[in-house]
């Protein structure tokens, strides 16, 4: 209990310090903002059709929106390429706790800054879609005739798609908004931990690098008929609904065995980290 303590203890401390850093600002401005380029397409093609939208609807239509996820991750780039986040105050914890116990924490601090990003950018767009929308359980027409553009003619006039009719119908809305929160939660704590392990194992820029290259490759390998491997595409839960039922635990089992394997690597390494070499870096 002791050390849970602890880990929440700096998790705290490094919260407060990184919500003062002009960074982490921007970055959740820029999750705010960016969705809003798919938003305004989508409520415009729903003030065409003369008909009102869930609000809950918003996130999910923009979220699993062609190139949506491509740049609606950038602000959190943004927040966590600080990684791995030693600032002045690191050494004092040092001498309070151990190396695994400040790993834990970093860890847990990458967990609480995904979700509120989430939140930011999932709740913006409700609200933002309040007037035209209303609550509720039920899909409203537009997106239901939008999940039916099979040739593409909405799309082109709006800029908007949403070719997912088995979500629609193994899912309601607020389970189909809940379910693409979490399948996007999940693919933002695996890329914030993949740059944290990188830049902490290998220092210098590789760490955004590799990140940045799983990130855009998660784009461009389904394109190239690999899209089990791309990242992106398991932060879409549409993508894993058939006429057979829902698949939901094909991306949850997916994040959570990489983010594991990730965090076991670091805990195995960490004492081969030279936290003052990584302090030099960020001054």
């Amino acid at each position: 209990m002791g050390e849970v303590r602890k880990i929440c203890c700096l998790t705290r401390n490094l919260l407060f310090y990184e919500w003062s850093n002009k960074r982490v600002i921007m970055g959740f401005l820029a999750g705010i903002a960016v969705p809003f380029w798919w938003l305004k397409n989508f409520l415009d093609y729903a003030v065409s059709r003369g008909q009102p939208v869930n609000v809950l609807e918003s996130f999910v239509v923009v979220e699993h929106s062609y190139k949506s996820i491509l740049f609606l991750a950038l602000g959190w780039l943004l927040i966590v390429s600080d990684a791995p986040f030693v600032n002045g105050s690191t050494f004092y914890s040092l001498c309070r706790t151990d190396k695994r116990s400040w790993n834990g924490a970093m860890v847990l601090y990458i967990f609480v800054q995904a979700a509120l990003y989430t939140a930011a950018a999932a709740l913006s767009m409700a609200a933002a879609s309040a007037p035209w929308g209303y609550v509720g359980k039920m899909w409203s027409n537009p997106v239901y005739l939008l999940s039916r553009d099979f040739q593409m003619d909405l799309s082109a006039a709006y800029g908007i798609d949403f070719l997912h009719q088995e979500m629609m119908g193994w899912m309601n809305v607020p389970q189909a908004f809940l379910a693409t929160a979490l399948c996007f939660f999940l693919y933002l704590v695996l890329m914030g931990l993949i740059l944290y392990t990188f830049r902490l194992l290998l220092g210098g820029v590789w760490g955004m690098v590799i990140t940045f290259a799983m990130h855009v490759g998660g784009y461009e390998l389904p394109y190239l008929g690999f899209w089990k491997y791309a990242l992106m595409e398991y932060a879409r839960p549409a993508n894993f609904m058939d006429g057979a039922g829902v698949h939901l635990e094909v991306p949850v089992l997916v994040f959570v065995l990489c983010g594991a394997a990730l965090v076991f690597l670091e805990n195995l390494l960490m004492d081969r980290v030279d936290f003052k070499g990584e302090a030099g870096e960020g001054t």
